[in-house]
């Protein structure tokens, strides 16, 4: 190889970076240079379709590595598009079998599975270890995460873990660099692409060395039966639709809306060098969580809200556990972090 070649070459690869707001810069090139053998190494690489559109609204340009339906569907593939989809169909069903208690277990069943499940327990205490609590608090909480139908603690705590290891590269298990559909939902019906990149759980060792969570993870499907069940003799049908399949359907797309939404459409306050962005719809409706720029640039942070008019119910609550002494080693960033990652420092 000619030496001005392999100089460009290495150039190309030492300036790679994730595209975020400076918008597209010589993505042709970039995704080239990625699939050389020292980038696959690092990053993984880009293997199939070259960068072909834009992510509607944004200045991401979507390189899809396989055509999202035109593939070979595994059966786990087809087990969870059923399982998904008939929970959306149950959610259909909604108008049909309102009451006002289904309607109140719906709130109720959001808050114990999407906020004291998914966001505190699953994403800041076991993902990223932004706090303790005594062991029957962490379990009780974890609990209540398995309950929302998104994987088991162990499952649930690596592949996100893996997510910002890689994050918005080709190793990432659902970057919006393979579209908006990939990392919305796209990544949970493609099994072999995802257990290709998140399928070694080592990363969650300390967890997986847990009895509670070895149970949970080996019989995983019957407490999701078992709370449908429950919720059905509560309150019959009614309890069922909207306490199970409405809820599981809205917490699911609220989830899924940080790794897409966040990525896709909102601010950059601090230089991450990646997509996330602070969105204030998913901040709010994912119980802070959609200031996802911030955790991005300090992942330990038991805190997401950064700013005192940015929402962050999941931190009312631990700062809640904090005062009671249930909540201790939580973790929040120094002011010299963040003005350190802040993409436009204030001047003293």
């Amino acid at each position: 190889m000619p030496e001005d070649s392999s100089n460009e070459k290495k150039t190309l690869l030492t300036s790679w970076q994730r595209i975020g707001q400076e918008g597209v810069q010589k993505a042709s090139e970039i995704w080239s240079a990625v699939n050389s053998e020292a980038a696959a190494a690092a990053k993984g690489a880009w293997e199939g379709v070259k960068p072909a559109h834009k992510v509607f609204l944004s200045d991401i340009i979507a390189s899809p590595k396989k055509n999202a339906f035109v593939r070979k569907w595994l059966g786990t593939d087809i087990t969870y598009v059923s399982f998904i989809g008939a929970m959306h169909v149950g959610a259909l069903l909604a108008p049909f079998y309102f009451t006002w208690q289904a309607f109140n277990c719906f709130w109720v069943m959001y808050f114990i599975t999407g906020c004291l499940g998914i966001t505190l327990s699953y994403h800041r205490q076991l993902s990223h270890k932004s706090f303790q609590t005594p062991k029957w608090l962490e379990y009780a909480l974890a609990y209540c995460g398995a309950l929302a139908v998104q994987g088991d603690p162990i499952e649930w705590a690596s592949s996100h873990r893996y997510h910002h290891q890689h994050c918005d590269t080709p190793k990432d298990p659902h970057t919006p660099y393979e579209g908006f559909w990939w990392s919305h939902m796209g990544w949970l019906l493609d099994n072999e692409a995802t257990i290709e990149r998140v399928g070694d759980r080592s990363n969650a060792a300390e967890m997986a060395a847990q009895p509670f969570y070895q149970f949970l993870e080996k019989t995983y499907m019957w407490h999701i039966a078992a709370s449908a069940l429950g919720l059905y003799l509560l309150g019959g049908l009614p309890f069922l639709v909207w306490g199970f399949c409405v809820r599981t359907v809205w917490v699911y797309h609220i989830t899924w809306a940080v790794n897409s939404v966040a990525h896709c459409w909102g601010k950059q306050t601090y230089n991450t060098g990646d997509l996330s962005r602070n969105n204030l719809s998913v901040g709010i409706l994912a119980f802070g969580e959609g200031w996802h720029n911030n955790h991005h640039a300090f992942e330990f942070s038991a805190r997401h809200g950064l700013e005192w008019w940015q929402v962050d119910m999941t931190w009312y609550l631990i700062w809640g556990l904090k005062k009671l002494g249930l909540a201790t080693k939580v973790k929040l960033p120094t002011q010299k972090q963040l003005d350190r990652m802040r993409i436009e420092p204030t001047t003293a």
